[in-house]
């Protein structure tokens, strides 16, 4: 009874810890104005835009970008940015930033996230949803 007791809990610490590793990107609201950046935190990871010199307010999410390490593969890649309208109608993307070595991104199974190409032909995807949550995606870490 006891070992049936502890498998049940490590697969519940299991799927606990994997579902603590989809992340989304930040909600405007939380986007703030500090020291010539705009910046979010979201769990370890610090997002922030380049340095842009003047305050203003993220008004709503716009949509992110991702690119794949390989044609269209979704697997391994990298989040490029997110992107908000700002309340005085200029737009700015924020990118992620974690401490440590960070390995890879991987889309999530979400219908959100659509192949296309970038100006330079590149293989991306695009998601273009109100919601930043509907924007989700995996982080792999080094070890």
């Amino acid at each position: 009874m006891i070992k049936r007791l502890i498998c049940l809990l490590c697969v519940m610490a299991i799927g606990i810890a994997q579902a603590k590793a989809e992340q989304g990107c930040p909600y405007a609201s939380s986007v703030k104005y500090m020291d010539g950046h705009f910046q979010a935190e979201s769990g370890s990871a610090l997002w922030q835009s380049p340095n842009v010199g003047l305050s203003d307010f993220a008004d709503r999410f716009v949509g992110a970008l991702f690119t794949p390490g390989k044609g269209q593969e979704r697997e391994n890649g990298f989040l490029e940015k997110c992107v908000y309208r700002m309340g005085s109608g200029g737009v700015v993307a924020l990118r992620y930033g974690v401490p440590g070595k960070l390995n890879t991104m991987s889309l999530t199974s979400t219908l959100y996230w659509q192949p296309t190409r970038d100006l330079l032909g590149q293989d991306v995807y695009i998601c273009q949803d109100s919601q930043p949550d509907n924007c989700s995606f995996t982080v792999r870490r080094l070890n």
